[in-house]
């Protein structure tokens, strides 16, 4: 089955991202969803507790069977590899599962993030988490500035060539000037949807939660796939 369009693997190309929608069957993503009920801590039935909300991501149900289904029993991995090549790919995590709280800020003063930052790159401890492509689905609708995932169109092309001459630890350097300030950075796309919308996304892109001036809980999983040649 082909599942991408010309235009569509071109822009991921390009832009390092590209959205579809219905990809996991809202069955599975009901069952994930009650997952992250049980495990965030707040009251379901008072959306005065979601303001700053609970637990934070990681949730523990990343690792419950109802939340890895919405992986394992769609075809995420199969559309992965379309876009970078059939049967190079293994699973580099299951389902990280995050929420992000609402603000309760109005939503008439918001504005996206200033900026993300890269997976896997200068962790704490010197260590690297490499991988190829990922994959953020919304669990449940996710409305317009309420903390869709977010990314910065094109940056995966400047830290790759950052990463010709410097350390993979410094990647961020890469969208940066001598002082350290963002160096025109491009602007900012959110990436609202239904449930089971998912955006396909490059290793090497800049990335991040969007600002959740909503009135709902914004819950995605995030699932990262490295190629079974990666050293």
């Amino acid at each position: 089955m082909i599942y991408f369009t010309r235009n569509e693997i071109d822009h991921f190309k390009e832009d390092g991202f590209v959205v579809k929608h219905d990809v996991v069957d809202r069955g599975l993503l009901d069952k994930a969803v009650e997952c992250f009920w049980a495990d965030m801590g707040v009251d379901r039935d008072s959306p005065e507790s979601w303001v700053e909300g609970g637990a934070k991501p990681n949730l523990p149900c990343t690792n419950h069977p109802d939340v890895r289904a919405t992986l394992t029993e769609s075809p995420i991995q199969d559309m992965c590899e379309e876009l970078v090549g059939k049967d190079t790919l293994n699973v580099s995590n299951y389902t990280f599962a995050k929420p992000v709280y609402p603000t309760g800020k109005p939503q008439d003063e918001w504005e996206p993030p200033k900026c993300g930052h890269l997976d896997g790159h200068g962790l704490v401890d010197g260590s690297v988490q490499r991988f190829t492509i990922a994959a953020t689905v919304n669990m449940a609708e996710v409305k317009p500035k309420s903390g869709a995932f977010t990314v910065w169109p094109g940056t995966h092309r400047r830290v790759h060539e950052y990463f010709r001459n410097h350390s993979i630890l410094t990647g961020l350097q890469s969208l940066q000037d001598e002082e350290g300030n963002w160096d025109d950075l491009p602007e900012a796309i959110e990436n609202p949807g239904p449930p089971g919308t998912v955006v396909f996304w490059h290793n090497l892109m800049m990335h991040g939660p969007g600002n959740n001036y909503g009135t709902e809980i914004r819950m995605a999983c995030v699932n990262r796939f490295s190629r079974k040649d990666l050293i």
